[in-house]
């Protein structure tokens, strides 16, 4: 029996998955940018950019699949989304080039360190509220006329947009922790997030201690892991 797989759905499965996991993945990427400017000068900002060196630029790669799977899959979408989203996907790139410049020169140039952590902070925004604005942009529609865009250059301003742009920052942010008060108030106990898994994901420890108590508990239960793998093929043998 033949089995019938239809391309359209799969391209649609994979394009949806990569823009779920980029949200996920980059969430938090975005979240400690946001919040950055709130962080104590110091060793603070580095230990919140320690969090997102080994995998900030990575996470970006799900964006690409998502993006390059429309052109690949669905040209016709692609033609149409592109031309009437364009300002602020201009706006959301250059964003992410600002930040990642400013995450690679942050270290480099000591002496202009606070330029760089403020464009790191608006370039995290910026892309932040601009991926917002795309999507009420497409909520809201587009218009359309012999399979191609009709609309003008600001066609996607409106409230809506702008509310929805709001609404992927403030998602972005996680809400403070009981009890905590003053400074500590304005950023939570673990870093934002896109998504309430990603705090499990991606904290920092707040002290060198407790990154030692942590790393010790994680070679432990490596340890422990890997004792377990290695005596169940045993185990299964003998069954």
């Amino acid at each position: 029996m033949a089995i019938n797989i239809d391309l359209t759905t799969v391209w649609a499965f994979i394009i949806a998955f990569a823009v779920f996991m980029y949200v996920v993945m980059d969430g938090f990427d975005l979240g400690i940018g946001i919040l950055f400017p709130t962080f104590q000068v110091g060793e603070e900002r580095d230990q919140a950019m320690n969090s997102i060196a080994p995998v900030w630029d990575g996470n970006e790669t799900w964006l690409v699949l998502g993006g390059g799977g429309l052109l690949a899959a669905f040209p016709l979408a692609y033609s149409v989304i592109l031309p009437a989203t364009y300002p602020p996907i201009i706006a959301m790139l250059l964003g992410l080039i600002f930040r990642g410049v400013a995450f690679e020169f942050r270290w480099r140039a000591p002496r202009h360190r606070p330029l760089w952590d403020l464009a790191f902070s608006l370039g995290s925004l910026v892309a932040a509220f601009c991926q917002g604005v795309i999507l009420g942009a497409v909520l809201q529609g587009v218009r359309v006329e012999n399979q191609a865009y009709a609309g003008g250059w600001v066609d996607w301003l409106s409230p809506f947009t702008m509310l929805t742009g709001a609404g992927v920052v403030a998602g972005m942010l996680c809400s403070a922790p009981p009890g905590s008060s003053g400074r500590s108030k304005a950023r939570p106990r673990y870093m934002p997030a896109g998504s309430p898994c990603t705090p499990e994901y991606a904290p920092w420890p707040r002290s060198r201690r407790s990154a030692r108590r942590r790393r010790s508990s994680i070679t432990s239960i490596g340890s422990a892991g890997s004792t377990c793998l290695a005596s169940w093929p045993r185990h299964r043998c003998r069954c």
